[in-house]
């Protein structure tokens, strides 16, 4: 009689359905190999480890250096840097877009940071960064971000498919179900581009209230079951907010560790000179004198996942 898990995997019809539309990333018999990439000097696979911590929107040259910085004294080599930003009101700060990227890119050199994460949600804008980064002098690299509201912007993941400079994160869409998601990063893979990395974001409900969003970093291992791509978490946007518990952390701690001992391969933070004036999602970065207790923490969980592993 067969067991209850092996009814649970090999005869599930979702098991099966993964198998057939995750054509190119999915995991299954003679297509197990994971995904591995390097890019700028980094590793990208579902081994590494790398906090991606910055501004979530770019505003003046003097935050943003004073970010890299910071980052540089951390020992990071990765950062998150957004120009352009979609909003949900048409009046909200959309990014500063080409206009800031000479001085990210100069500033990234500057400071040795080689990768950094980047949300584009038009074609066009693989030109401006193309353009910019050439006459910089190519001082690093960008990891072409897909937000969670172009998740399914199928015409965008094609696009940014079809090109092989820059790789690619893709964000979980936050009104979506994981499936679907994951079949965004598949319309990237099947455009041409597997140097891919799955980000887990929280999903949109208020039953995740006061958190922004329903925190979803259980679905680390489910991703890397499915998948072969490296798994991302976003403590920032999940949580949205600084509270604290009773002992001085901050939640957004708190979600990082649990990805991160769930398996997680890299944790994008909004990190912010002034968070009080950033110019989006205020509520939410840490200040640039927390970001050595948060790199602590995350590297304690990481130890504990590896403990975990070997045991």
């Amino acid at each position: 009689m067969s067991s209850p898990a092996a009814c649970a995997t090999a005869g599930s019809p979702t098991v099966s359905k993964a198998a057939d539309e995750f054509r190119i990333l999915g995991r299954r018999a003679g297509n197990e190999e994971p995904i591995r990439f390097t890019y700028k000097g980094v590793d990208f696979h579902p081994e590494c480890f790398h906090v991606v911590a910055g501004l979530n929107a770019v505003d003046t040259r003097e935050y943003t250096e004073a970010t890299f910085k910071s980052l540089k004294a951390a020992g990071q080599v990765c950062a998150r840097m957004g120009a352009y930003k979609p909003r949900t009101s048409p009046y909200s700060f959309q990014g500063y877009g080409k206009q800031c990227l000479p001085y990210v890119f100069e500033l990234a050199g500057q400071y040795g940071v080689r990768v950094i994460s980047m949300e584009v949600t038009h074609d066009e804008h693989l030109d401006e960064i193309r353009e910019a980064l050439a006459a910089a002098g190519d001082p690093c690299g960008v990891m072409l971000q897909i937000g969670t509201r172009n998740t399914q912007n199928f015409e965008l993941l094609k696009a940014v498919g079809s090109q092989r400079d820059f790789p690619i994160l893709v964000k979980r869409g936050f009104g979506i179900t994981l499936h679907e998601s994951l079949l965004a990063a598949e319309y990237v893979a099947s455009a041409g581009n597997r140097d891919i990395v799955f980000c887990l974001r929280g999903m949109k409900t208020n039953f995740g209230d006061p958190h922004r969003n329903l925190v979803d970093f259980a679905h680390v291992p489910v991703v890397k079951r499915l998948t072969r791509m490296p798994v991302c978490v976003d403590p920032s946007h999940s949580v949205g907010i600084r509270a604290e518990d009773g002992h001085g952390l901050q939640d957004i701690f708190h979600a990082a560790a649990q990805g991160i001992i769930a398996g997680a391969n890299l944790v994008l933070t909004d990190i912010h000179p002034e968070p009080r004036k950033a110019l989006v999602d205020a509520g939410q970065a840490l200040t640039l004198e927390e970001l050595p207790r948060f790199l602590e923490d995350c590297a304690i969980a990481r130890e504990a996942y590896e403990r975990r592993l070997r045991h």
